[in-house]
């Protein structure tokens, strides 16, 4: 948010921090056993929208972290789950989010009120089929789609016409190796988490690599398989460097 940070942990512990990287408060997840959320994201009425990974359902809770309402439930169906991973809102409150899993490599789209819209996808390496989807955004009307294992990121029309594909398997500036998660920059650029390349890249949204930054390493500036970043509206990044167990904050003038 503006002036928060929520991270999710591994013990599914939901923290609030400020930008400086002071805690303000938090909650757990009402279970975790079987696992924790990988994504999170804020409607518009200050709903925290949360894709409880694990437990094939999707949570929503109060800034405070009260249970609001949870939907969903494990299977295959339209309305019904294997593993959500993450969550975008579109412009008229619809949720779309992805999914992995046996039969379930997808994107779901419902709208503001729950009830399913569509879905689309396989699992698959072609256009329009994702192999472990973990991440998407929401820019300029279009989504911007993590396709994980496939090294890729696909961006789609809302209803969901595959318009372009950035990135591709490599370590070269404009390729991608693993992108985990994808944000959405105040210029409308987008910032990919890459733990497979222990670095972040920054593209325009018809794909042009604009620059990449970070190298493997414990160091101030070096990652440990990062997989989360998450921009706010003053230009902050903040990268959830996984295996470093820590947050690490830059400007976006740093991936110019």
């Amino acid at each position: 948010t503006d002036a928060e940070l929520y991270v999710i942990d591994t013990s599914g512990r939901v923290q609030i921090f400020s930008h400086d990287g002071k805690r303000l408060r938090g909650w757990r997840m009402p279970e975790h056993g079987n696992g924790t959320p990988t994504g999170i994201t804020f409607a518009s009425d200050d709903r925290i929208v949360i894709p409880d990974t694990h437990y094939s359902r999707i949570m929503e809770f109060t800034a405070q972290g009260e249970l609001l309402t949870k939907w969903g439930e494990y299977g295959t169906g339209e309305t019904q789950f294997i593993y959500p991973t993450d969550i975008a809102i579109g412009p008229s409150g619809e949720f779309f989010f992805t999914e992995y899993g046996v039969d379930a490599e997808r994107l779901h789209a419902f709208d503001a009120q729950r009830k399913y819209l569509r879905q689309w996808g396989k699992h698959g390496d072609q256009p329009s089929e994702f192999s472990r989807a973990m991440s998407l955004t929401i820019v300029g009307g279009k989504l911007y789609v993590a396709d994980t294992a496939n090294h890729r990121v696909q961006c789609f029309a809302l209803d969901g016409t595959l318009s372009h594909v950035i990135g591709g398997l490599g370590a070269e500036p404009g390729k991608l190796k693993f992108p985990h998660d994808i944000a959405r920059a105040p210029d409308d650029t987008l910032v990919i988490c890459e733990y497979g390349n222990n670095r972040i890249s920054r593209f325009s949204c018809d794909g042009k690599f604009i620059a990449a930054f970070g190298r493997p390493g414990r160091h101030y500036c070096e990652f440990n398989t990062p997989r989360g970043v998450t921009v706010s509206p003053q230009g902050n990044v903040f990268v959830a460097d996984t295996d470093n167990n820590r947050i690490q904050r830059f400007r976006m003038e740093d991936i110019a």
